[in-house]
């Protein structure tokens, strides 16, 4: 089982709250308009449309190589719990092509894909189909568990022979429509005699799919609207790195950026560009760099023993009468017989040429290192092995590369490489103009769903090649050193950095120096003039002493900082919510019963109650009542027992704490207490089960909150036999090279002392912003982090009792000691949330020694900040 990533995760439960609110609010319009200010701090108005009224049409965006397609199968479990309320959900998945369409299929077939394990997770019984096959579907299949149906949105086009046959009465079909409920046939197609037409697209429109929209800036169009509409959909979730921001705009619910991709090690970033005029020096050095990736991907097979064989692609030029072109021939020649490349290193790739059909590019056994294409890479096709794109045409516009640059960008087993070369991608262009190239590449980027200044900070010239030869492909620092260092004693993994040119006295340095490295240097000399140029190239290495210096991250310079730890003997570890989940507690000993305020008697009919008129004029139906009513009556099930009913919400509510012998009794009580104290009917209380199974797992959460806490607060008595403490040895750590915020700072203040480049998650006004300005110009800062929230892997936290607290700022001071700034404006300094975290952040510091300090400072009194800074 694939676990998703931290962004992807987030994404899934950004639209878990979206459905939860729609539910909640009964409105998909108001609980986008929420749920974006609660996000952003600015609620985005929702983009309802016309054809599908009251509908939840929502877009998630997710650049290229993050995964979209995982993320849309654990999204049908979602959907499917917390919006449709429904164990049978039936998924309408479209995909923008037909070879997309085999792909998926394909992958969602084979139980051994993540994919598939993906929609197992959330249901026992997954069936995946093509319309074809959706054509002859049985009534126990679609009641047995997950249904998905994998096409393409033009096979529902009427004008294709393929939709003709899912709009046409089908004998096969016909068992789907015996003995439905009458509320049910309101919403089906019907012959003149008022039966309802035995076709797919009807049986659609009972089931009320959910929509899957793979790559969906294809299918915004009033067509595909008007085609979606004659399914009925319960939902429609768009996937795509470049949502639609003109024609029909989406609503974009959820965004993830480039820094998350990469600290969650799913890319290679930054793209380094060469350009050159003339296109065979331009593969040659494409070729050079090549080889020296392979030789550094040997070395790193050797450590961590995984295999990576780097890929050039080939850009070529498409045949033209009458003109000299440099075609897949050309290019291919050109590696033959001017590079003496072996013919079984080439494959073609183009719409005529099927050189990669039935390859498998990650064997060892796989020769394959150069593939020469034109425009466009099979669709779906995926090789992280692809390292380097060499296009020999004039790169002036996006479109000429766009299609083939998302296809280099992909990390190798999503896992960063020891050498620096091997977490990048690579670039070459033949042009006379860098910065034309340059800006095609950025257009590019932006067309596989990075944001325009993302895209211009990918993007870095090559560093020049040392003279002498190309096997050095990498930043280098240069110093001169009269006396002639001793590098044969070096370590060989040092040695291969380092160059002495002897008639020049200079000695060059490839990479950032450690501090180890710089001392095995220096002892390679003998003179404190030497010693003190060493130490010089060690500074330019780290940026220091340059026009623009670097950050403490790109330096590589450590901040970790101790965490709040449990002492258990003579062990210690971090402090988390497992420690006091693991005190016993009782939940059969615990009050079963569900209030009139908890659980009310009045519920859903199955008839549309409500028109209202909006603010905007517009007529709203109540569109989630009419769905889950919908759903309900689909569900009905023939066995009405306590027993059932139990035994269902036992299945279906989470509770890995808790044991089926605790569970059991109270979760009969519940219902027993409904049916004979408060008068519910059994076949009430099927029909909304998903509503009662919502406000019992809420009850059983406040009882676990109430033994939690106890627990919890027992851990933080000095007197505990586990005590809390902060021990220097169990730290937290800030990882260089992974920032993942999701906006950046773009104000006109420049940050001279936060420890990444870039400032995450930061508005260029307000009260949170000056207090990030007060910290960078605070002489006792050393350097300080916008700590992202809810970052588990790079972010700082202290542990509560329902979750992680993530304080706003982290920073290093001058003499050793750590700073955390918690802002709270004044209004919310004293409410019951800041209370507990300013307690927990005093706890922490109290139990440091001395050697931490926590502040939140009352609104803007910042000066309190340096007071707690200087004492």
């Amino acid at each position: 089982m694939l676990t998703p990533k931290e962004y992807q995760t987030r994404t899934l439960e950004t639209l878990k709250q979206y459905f939860a609110t729609c539910q909640k609010l009964g409105d998909a319009d108001t609980a986008f308009y929420n749920l974006t200010k609660q996000i952003h701090g600015i609620g985005i108005p929702y983009r309802e449309v016309k054809e599908l009224p009251g509908l939840p049409y929502v877009c998630l965006r997710i650049p290229t190589g993050g995964g979209k397609t995982l993320v849309a199968c654990h999204s049908i479990g979602i959907a499917a719990n917390d919006l449709l309320h429904a164990d049978a959900p039936v998924v309408l998945w479209l995909v923008p092509s037909n070879a997309i369409k085999d792909q998926t299929i394909s992958a969602l077939k084979d139980r051994k894909h993540p994919y598939r394990q993906a929609l197992e997770e959330a249901s026992s019984s997954v069936s995946v189909l093509s319309v074809q096959e959706a054509l002859y579907v049985t009534r126990p299949t679609l009641t047995a568990g997950t249904t998905v149906i994998v096409s393409t949105m033009q096979a529902f086009r009427v004008d294709e022979t393929e939709g003709r046959k899912v709009y046409e009465q089908s004998g096969a079909l016909m068992d789907h429509f015996t003995g439905i409920e009458p509320a049910l046939l309101a919403s089906l197609e019907k012959h003149e005699d008022g039966k309802p037409v035995t076709s797919l697209a009807n049986l659609l429109r009972l089931h009320r799919p959910v929509v899957i929209v793979d790559e969906a800036h294809n299918a915004r169009t009033t067509l595909s609207f008007e085609t979606l509409a004659r399914f009925n959909p319960s939902c429609i979730l768009e996937f795509t790195a470049t949502p639609d921001t003109e024609a029909s705009p989406s609503n974009v619910l959820h965004s993830v950026s480039a820094a998350e991709l990469k600290a969650d090690n799913m890319i290679k970033l930054p793209i380094r560009l060469e350009t050159r005029p003339s296109w065979k020096e331009l593969v040659g050095d494409a070729i050079a760099l090549r080889q020296h990736l392979e030789e550094l991907a040997v070395a790193e097979r050797k450590a961590t023993g995984e295999y990576i064989r780097p890929i050039v692609l080939l850009q070529a030029q498409p045949q033209a009468q009458h003109q000299d072109r440099l075609t897949v021939e050309v290019v291919e020649q050109c590696l033959l017989e001017d590079f003496a490349i072996p013919a079984e290193h080439i494959r073609r790739a183009t719409g005529t040429d099927k050189g990669l059909e039935g390859l498998n590019l990650s064997l060892p056994s796989c020769d394959v290192r150069y593939i020469i294409t034109v425009q466009a890479l099979r669709e779906g096709w995926d090789c992280p092995f692809a390292y380097v794109l060499c296009s020999v045409a004039e790169m002036r516009s996006s479109t000429a590369v766009e299609q083939i640059l998302g296809r280099i960008m992909r990390l190798p087993s999503a896992k960063r490489k020891l050498r620096e070369e091997l977490n990048m991608s690579y670039a070459f262009a033949a042009s006379q103009n860098f910065i034309e190239a340059a800006n095609a590449l950025e257009d590019a980027l932006v067309q596989n769903g990075f944001n325009r200044q993302e895209a211009k900070d990918l993007i870095g010239k090559m560093p020049e090649k040392p003279q002498g030869g190309l096997e050095q492909f990498w930043t280098t620092s240069t110093e001169t050193v009269k006396e002639v260092p001793k590098l044969d004693t070096l370590p060989a993994s040092l040695a291969q950095k380092v160059t002495y040119d002897a008639q020049k006295g200079e000695l060059t340095f490839t990479g950032v120096m450690d501090e180890n490295e710089k001392v095995a240097l220096q002892s390679c000399v003998t003179t404190p003039e030497a010693k003190a140029s060493i130490e010089r190239v060690f500074k330019k290495s780290h940026g220091l002493g340059t026009e623009k210096p670097k950050s403490p991250a790109e330096r590589g310079e450590p901040f970790s900082l101790p965490v709040l730890s449990i002492k258990q003997g003579n062990l210690f570890e971090a402090f988390e919510q497992t420690h006091f989940l693991e005190m016993p507690w009782k939940l059969s000993e615990c009050d079963p019963r569900l209030t009139e305020a908890e659980f009310s008697e009045k519920h859903f009919d199955g008839k549309v109650v409500e028109i209202d008129i909006s603010d905007k004029g517009k007529l709203a139906q109540r569109f989630i009542p009419e769905l889950q009513s919908q759903m309900s009556l689909i569900a009905q099930e023939k066995t009405q027992t306590v027993a059932n009913l139990v035994y269902w919400l036992d299945r279906t509510i989470p509770h890995p704490d808790i044991t089926p012998s605790e569970t059991g009794p109270f979760l009969t009580a519940v219902v027993l207490y409904l049916v004979e104290q408060r008068g519910f009917k059994l076949s009430h209380l099927y029909h909304d089960k998903y509503t009662l199974r919502q406000k019992v797992t809420e009850k059983i959460e406040q009882h676990r909150q109430q033994a939690q806490t106890l627990a919890y607060q027992s851990l933080l008595l000095p007197e505990c036999p586990t005590p809390l403490v902060v021990n220097p040895n169990v730290c937290f750590s800030f990882m260089p090279h992974e920032y993942p915020y999701n906006t950046r700072y773009e104000g006109s203040y420049q940050f001279k002392k936060h420890y990444y480049k870039e400032v995450g998650n930061l508005k260029h006004t307000g009260e949170e912003y000056d207090c990030a300005v007060f910290l960078d110009t605070l002489p006792e800062v050393k350097f300080w982090v916008r700590n992202i929230e809810r970052r588990e892997r790079h972010s700082f936290s202290l542990q509560t009792t329902t979750d992680k607290f993530y304080p706003d700022f982290v920073a290093m001071l001058t003499d050793g000691r750590y700073l955390v700034v918690e802002y709270k404006g004044q209004d919310r300094w004293s409410n019951d949330d800041s209370k507990e975290k300013r307690a927990l952040g005093e706890l922490w510091e109290k139990r440091s020694g001395g050697s931490c300090l926590f502040i939140m400072p009352n609104g803007k009194d910042l000066e309190a900040i340096r007071m707690k800074a200087q004492s």
